[in-house]
């Protein structure tokens, strides 16, 4: 039986017509916790993300977040209950500069009614302008403020789009795939800035590619293989399980 969680999947189950996604997975993530899963292409990663975001429906199985169930909830009701998410492709508004971006964000955290012709208005603008100040700087991106996202480098909407979620005050954060397509550089200052930002403040979901960032980000890790749990556990017991090595981890992978 697996420990109450911030976050829970019990017995996830998901098939497309005769094809299984996912077969009775459960994942629980503690509060602070970094839980990493981890798995070949096609193993179900994004389809358990998508289903604990309610993007997808289960077939069967639940999800509890915040110790409520959600399984039945909208995408919107998941986010009202703490569930923040970052995507593979980067999700910015494009017709935004990033400091509206930010605003939008926290016009969003706050519950404001503000209809979406509002988002830029100099009201809200000004009722926010200090905290996105604060963010911008926090970010390392008071420099692109009046940018549009697509002016951006590729780390640098990254580090707007976890600043957006993280703005919204989540009690949970799922990252898919932060890293994808960044530079090493980026990479490693992506990595630095989750371990010294979020790591034991915020509960992680990490779903990532990266072994060298997973073992280094994570408490716990769940090995995904086509569609079924095959491993859950400390890092190092991951690392080192020959059952894991030989679904997934590659032989050339330097551990």
């Amino acid at each position: 039986m697996i420990e109450a969680g911030i976050l829970e999947v019990r017995g996830a189950h998901k098939s497309f017509g005769g094809i299984i996604a996912l077969d009775d997975v459960y994942l629980s993530l503690a509060p602070g916790e970094v839980h990493a899963l981890i798995g070949p292409n096609g193993a179900g990663k994004t389809t358990l993300v998508s289903l604990i975001c309610g993007e997808q429906e289960l077939d069967a199985g639940e999800v509890y977040i915040n110790r409520i169930n959600a399984t039945r909830l909208s995408v919107h009701a998941r986010a009202r209950l703490g569930l923040s998410r970052t995507y593979q492709l980067t999700q910015l508004f494009p017709d935004l500069s990033v400091g509206e971006n930010i605003l939008l964000s926290l016009v969003a955290r706050d519950g404001s009614r503000l209809r979406v012709g509002q988002f830029v208005s100099e009201r809200a603008a000004r009722r926010f302008a200090d905290e996105i100040s604060c963010v911008l700087e926090e970010y390392a991106l008071h420099d692109h403020r009046d940018a549009l996202p697509g002016e951006l480098s590729h780390g640098d909407r990254r580090r707007l789009e976890l600043a957006m979620a993280i703005v919204r005050d989540p009690k949970i954060l799922l990252l898919d795939e932060p890293l994808a397509g960044l530079s090493a550089a980026d990479a490693d200052a992506l990595i630095e800035m989750i371990a010294q930002k979020l790591k034991g403040a915020i509960p992680i979901l990490l779903i990532e590619h990266d072994m060298d960032a997973v073992f280094s980000l994570a408490d716990t890790v769940t090995v995904l293989v086509n569609g079924k749990v095959l491993m859950t556990g400390r890092p190092d017991s991951v690392k080192a399980s020959k059952e894991v090595q030989l679904a997934y981890l590659s032989e050339e992978d330097d551990f």
